[in-house]
């Protein structure tokens, strides 16, 4: 960059923190005047400011790093201790770029060098005996302008906290749940204001999660943890060549004991077949085709339905499934490619309290995810068994899931009637008021009645 042709005023409009332009503003006065020396005491006054202010930002979002650094700072300055302050100063650089890393290393050694010079300039003994140390208004200049272009006018980027942050917040309630709602807020929460560099770091910590289970307060968190990653990949993009090269080495180097994290993995991101070594495809193949649903079957594995690679061996195995092992299977992961089972399993409850126990067990994970077209089977389902209709809790169990309907994915005007003529043959309208009211909170108006069968 040609410091020459940048305009001093136009550098101060770039300034972040108004307190920081005015220091600086004493900086580009001192330089018009021709006091370069203390053009450069200036500058630096204004970048230690800065830092500091920066680290008061960073500290409020919860970086630990910074926290520390002020209370230090904050400690010395209401003691007076000049010598803590001063020492303070003189590290502040080394301490932005190891701990909070709000300056990277080669704007250290740029920065250092305006110390240095600073240094010259306002402790004539540090120059030569006799010699006083004449800076060039070039010099001066490029000083004024880096301190502008690396600091001044960058917003404070969290470095490694971000990762101690993310680690308490996605086990927060107040984490979202919802995958388009977890996009949001993590670009807003972590990739606006993370360096690049570090969202390389973050993306690939993300990726070892899903596929190595480290940490392992993170296990139980898949869902939130492939949606991060997924918003570093649609709004990072930037970065995620970077983390994608890395991704691709963790999984050509799995441990074969993590296949089934792996074909999970795999299934959630299927760009990254292709990119696998062959060996690695044969091996991820030959685990889905001689899976068997034994005592130690990795429910993980199922995700590869969604594969074409996998989808045939995949499918037969969940048409095998025993009813314990695909409620165990729905709860580990409700896949739309186990709902045709699970709607069969409940159509045939064989009594009462098994009725209501695969209601909540196979049907209720679905909640909120239903098409039209299913929850017109799961109201033929209730009819078509007595042990389904007749259930003491059918009917609170069946409201529940239409309210967490979409209104566009409640069920069809046939699957109603259907639904309200066998209640009303069997005398189960007053069982049934309440779905019955709900049903027609779209305007969809009773039919005409049939014949009511006679007990």
């Amino acid at each position: 960059m040609d410091t020459g042709f940048i305009d001093l005023d136009i550098l101060l409009t770039r300034i972040r923190h108004p307190q920081s332009r005015t220091y600086f503003l004493d900086a580009v006065k001192a330089y018009k005047a021709g006091a370069l020396r203390g053009a450069l005491t200036s500058a630096w006054v204004s970048l230690v400011y800065d830092l500091i202010s920066k680290y008061r930002e960073l500290s409020a979002m919860g970086d630990a790093a910074a926290t520390a650094f002020l209370q230090s700072w904050d400690n010395a300055t209401a003691s007076g201790d000049v010598p803590k302050l001063l020492h303070l100063e003189a590290n502040l650089l080394e301490d932005a770029t190891a701990n909070t890393q709000v300056v990277n290393r080669i704007a250290r050694s740029h920065l250092h060098r305006l110390r240095e010079d600073r240094h010259l300039c306002a402790h004539p003994a540090f120059s030569a005996e006799a010699e006083l140390f004449e800076p060039s208004s070039e010099l001066v200049r490029l000083h004024l302008v880096n301190a502008v272009d690396l600091v001044l006018s960058q917003e404070p980027l969290q470095g490694k906290a971000i990762f101690d942050l993310y680690d308490v917040d996605v086990q927060s309630p107040g984490f979202p749940g919802n995958h388009d709602r977890i996009l949001d807020y993590v670009e807003q929460r972590y990739l606006a204001r993370v360096r690049a560099q570090n969202v390389r770091n973050f993306g690939t910590v993300l990726a070892k999660s899903l596929l190595k289970g480290v940490p392992v307060q993170w296990n139980s968190l898949n869902n939130k943890i492939a949606s991060s990653l997924v918003a570093i990949r649609d709004r990072a993009g930037h970065s995620w060549a970077d983390v994608s090269l890395a991704i691709v080495w963790l999984l050509d180097s799995q441990d074969p004991t993590n296949r089934p994290r792996t074909i999970a993995f795999v299934a959630a991101f299927p760009d990254f077949w292709p990119r696998l070594q062959q060996s690695t495809q044969t091996a991820l193949q030959e685990t889905v085709h001689n899976a068997s649903a034994d005592a130690g079957f990795d429910y993980r594995i199922l995700a590869g339905v969604t594969l074409p690679q996998f989808r045939v061996a995949l499918l037969s195995l969940i048409a095998g499934l025993s009813r314990k092992q695909l409620a165990e299977a729905i709860a580990f992961q409700s896949l739309t490619d186990l709902w045709s089972k699970a709607i069969e399993e409940y159509q045939e409850s064989g009594g009462w309290r098994t009725s209501e126990m695969n209601f909540s067990d196979l049907i209720n994970p679905f909640a909120g995810r239903l098409s039209s077209k299913q929850l017109d089977q799961v109201c033929d389902a209730v009819i078509s068994n007595d042990q389904n209709w007749d259930a003491a809790e059918t009917d609170t169990l069946l409201l529940a899931l239409l309210r967490n309907a979409k209104p566009t994915d409640r069920p069809t005007i046939d699957a109603r009637g259907r639904f309200y003529q066998h209640v009303h043959r069997v005398r189960r309208t007053e069982k049934y008021a309440e779905v019955l009211t709900f049903l027609q909170s779209d305007g969809w108006i009773l039919p005409s009645p049939e014949r009511v069968i006679e007990e």
